[in-house]
């Protein structure tokens, strides 16, 4: 009796386990990256694709930062990888496959783009975790296609950054206006070197290509002049002093001058809770006013935090510019 029982259970596991197997096969489509509530640093997120060439013509994917684009599908290949876009929180992405000009399948995936310098996006949701792309099992899916090595030589930049092996599926994070050496040449391991640091120590051999955090020491390496000159200052913005250089900068590019995160007055009201309407007080107790007030110290640009505070370090207490607060205040009331 014992055996025919073994015998029915494992005839209905083999059962469960083909059926499993043609439903795999049969299925016209299937997201194979990123994983269900995945969150990302990045503004963009490698999609990657599973297509069955004999029941699917073509799928478009279409994603909640007005991102659609269409794919053809052939017989030639099986899986097709797309970077879309994401906006700051919650990103619903769909994949609609058709054969016939018909709708035949469509799935889902959620992606949730975090960022430090956002309070309302800096946690995201219990649901989402964090997926990791770059590990030998999953770069197997894309061998067919793309070179998964790393093609740089450490210190020298690509003559064509097209021809870095990281390119053709990264190109998207370098692309706005102001873009860190490191990045816009390619040299993508100076920062990607696999180690971790004392805040991202859960990150250890989940990937090939971590970023150790605190990331300072690493930022030091080529900025070493800055590092003697700041570790000889009296005072020391916090982000500096915990090597967080990436809390206010963006490690690859942005649309912003210094590769800063946000405009500087947003980029500090991250931190610093300030009113709004003013930079200080004056005398008087009357807001200081900024709308169309110029920078003197920095020709062409508005009055903001750094017009009076150093963002990094300073001798004097606050991180003035000036030792007194009256030596800033003659730079704009000489008279």
């Amino acid at each position: 009796m014992r055996n025919c029982c073994l015998f029915k259970r494992s005839l209905f596991m083999i059962l469960l386990f083909s059926l499993s197997l043609f439903s795999q096969e049969s299925s016209p489509i299937k997201i194979v990256t990123p994983a269900p509530f995945h969150i990302s640093e990045e503004n963009s997120v490698g999609v990657v694709v599973e297509a069955n060439s004999s029941l699917v013509e073509y799928f478009i994917i279409i994603s909640d930062s007005n991102f659609t684009k269409r794919i053809d599908v052939n017989e030639k290949r099986s899986h097709y990888c797309e970077n879309v876009p994401l906006i700051l929180g919650k990103n619903k992405i769909i994949i609609d496959a058709f054969k016939d000009d018909v709708s035949v399948m469509q799935v889902e995936q959620f992606v949730y783009l975090t960022s430090k310098v956002y309070k309302e996006f800096k946690y995201p949701p219990q649901e989402y975790d964090r997926d990791y792309f770059h590990v030998d099992k999953k770069e197997a899916v894309c061998l067919k296609c793309h070179d998964m090595s790393v093609n740089e030589v450490p210190g020298v930049a690509f003559e064509d950054i097209s021809k870095s092996n990281c390119y053709q599926c990264h190109h998207q994070i370098a692309e706005k206006k102001y873009g860190h050496a490191p990045a816009v040449n390619w040299l993508c391991t100076s920062c990607h070197n696999g180690k971790v640091g004392k805040y991202n120590k859960f990150e250890k051999d989940a990937t090939k290509y971590t970023v150790p955090d605190p990331v300072g020491e690493l930022c030091f390496s080529c900025h070493k002049k800055t590092k003697k000159v700041w570790h000889e200052s009296q005072f020391i913005h916090e982000p500096v002093e915990s090597g967080r250089c990436n809390k206010c900068h963006s490690s690859h590019s942005s649309t912003i001058e210094y590769y800063l995160k946000k405009p500087v007055w947003d980029l500090c009201q991250s931190c610093h809770n300030i009113d709004g309407s003013h930079i200080t007080k004056t005398l008087r107790g009357a807001p200081h006013p900024t709308k169309g007030v110029k920078d003197p110290s920095r020709p062409g640009k508005d009055l903001s935090c750094i017009s009076c505070h150093k963002a990094h370090v300073s001798n004097s207490a606050s991180l003035l510019r000036s030792n007194t607060v009256f030596g800033l205040c003659v730079k704009c009331h000489k008279k």
